[in-house]
């Protein structure tokens, strides 16, 4: 702590990855923190599964040896020995690999809620506690939310998510997401071991690819595995269907999950083997599915008021997800943050000094990333544009930070 300046405590506004990760920093670091949910446990979204690889190390160097070291322990496919198998995008028409990438040597597929009981180990949660409004004070900031109640603290992190409440706060005019030209459906599905096989004979943990007549996407992925006699092994998987938005009547998703599940199939239907089956073998009532038009909020420029208010994650950089790195980058977020809040604790530097410093970095590095899963998002679904150095297929390679 810099003299004259009070004890930091830290409001962290959003329980999810990225905010659970800033919460582990604090922790590990004996830096005054607390974390607000507006949700409460168990009625949350599962979630799909991530894939974390450039981040790692900044996640590891973050959370603490102890829950780095649980990790392992919440990947989507524990029957793989390592995780293991080559990023594939598939002419789906065809079934034909058109691209194929070895995986990056540090890489975990991780399943969602796993990933939350590893990084909530330690960490008190204050639940339904939705935030309507921040007021800065003299010594720092306080939180109201919708229950009545305030936090007072010396800094406000919102780690909210791509509507973040705190992003409404520092940018009242310019807080909306960016509208894209690209719905999806997207559905949790079950695999018995016979089902998996061919599936898993082109890729063990993902893949994705592109109707080239069609311009419909697929993107299929483990979302767990289940133990099964004989030592065979079940699996839910993630399958997703997206295309551009050419006609505002053809292209409207459904408002049914029965009619989602029926309009994934349809443009689904010219699909190859195994490919076709994917999709073809989802049960006609399954439910929840999901359905998106998609959005992504290019991080821009935002008085974080001397100090007191900062954003991280989607809160600050919301991206499509065709690259993959959205929880990448929200991770290295929380890491570089914490980074700067262990130097406030340690009385090295402000913490105006400490935001600005963690902003000037964080700010073009989400801009850079949002735009070019933008990119990808359009590209995905254009088979003559989609090239080796595109964005849907280019290298994920780690910023100079991570």
């Amino acid at each position: 702590m810099a003299p004259g300046q009070q004890p930091m405590h830290v409001l962290i506004i959003g329980a999810g990855i990225v905010g659970l990760t800033i919460a582990q920093g604090c922790r590990e670091n004996g830096i005054p923190y607390t974390i607000f949910e507006k949700d409460t446990q168990g009625s949350r979204p599962q979630g799909w599964a991530l894939t974390l690889h450039w981040c790692l190390n900044p996640l590891k160097r973050t959370i603490g040896a102890e829950a780095a070291a649980a990790l392992p322990a919440a990947v989507v496919d524990r029957s793989l020995k390592s995780d293991s198998g080559n990023f594939l995008f598939l002419n789906c028409q065809t079934g034909d690999v058109r691209y194929k990438i070895p995986p990056s040597k540090n890489r975990l597929r991780l399943h969602r809620q796993r990933l939350r009981d590893v990084l909530t180990a330690g960490i008190e949660i204050h639940e339904q506690k939705k935030l309507v409004s921040i007021e800065e004070t003299d010594d720092g900031v306080e939180a109201h939310f919708e229950d009545g109640t305030s936090a007072a603290g010396t800094l406000l992190i919102g780690a909210d998510g791509s509507n973040s409440n705190v992003r409404k706060h520092l940018l009242p005019n310019a807080y909306a997401l960016t509208p894209l030209p690209v719905s999806l459906i997207g559905v949790t599905r079950h695999l018995s071991p016979e089902q998996a096989a061919p599936i898993r004979a082109l890729g063990p943990l993902l893949f994705q690819g592109l109707d080239p007549s069609t311009g419909n996407f697929l993107w299929y992925s483990i979302q767990d595995s289940h133990e099964e006699m004989h030592g065979q092994a079940s699996f839910d998987a993630q399958v997703i269907i997206s295309w551009i938005v050419k006609d505002s009547l053809l292209d409207a998703i459904p408002e049914t999950d029965k009619g989602r599940v029926e309009m994934m199939k349809r443009r689904a239907a010219a699909f190859a083997e195994p490919l076709r089956s994917i999709v073809a073998d989802i049960p006609d009532d399954l439910t929840p599915t999901t359905a998106l038009k998609l959005a992504d909020f290019p991080c821009r420029e935002w008085d974080n008021r001397n100090g007191r208010v900062t954003l991280a994650g989607d809160s600050a950089h919301a991206m499509t997800m065709y690259r993959g790195e959205g929880a990448n980058h929200g991770i290295l977020d929380a890491a570089l943050l914490v980074d700067q809040l262990k130097k406030v604790h340690q009385g090295e530097i402000s913490r105006e000094d400490a935001v600005d410093i963690y902003e000037a970095e964080m700010r073009p590095r989400g801009l850079a990333a949002v735009l070019k899963s933008r990119d990808a998002a359009l590209i995905a679904h254009d088979w003559d544009a989609i090239t080796e150095d595109s964005p849907i297929v280019g290298a994920r390679l780690p910023p100079p930070t991570a």
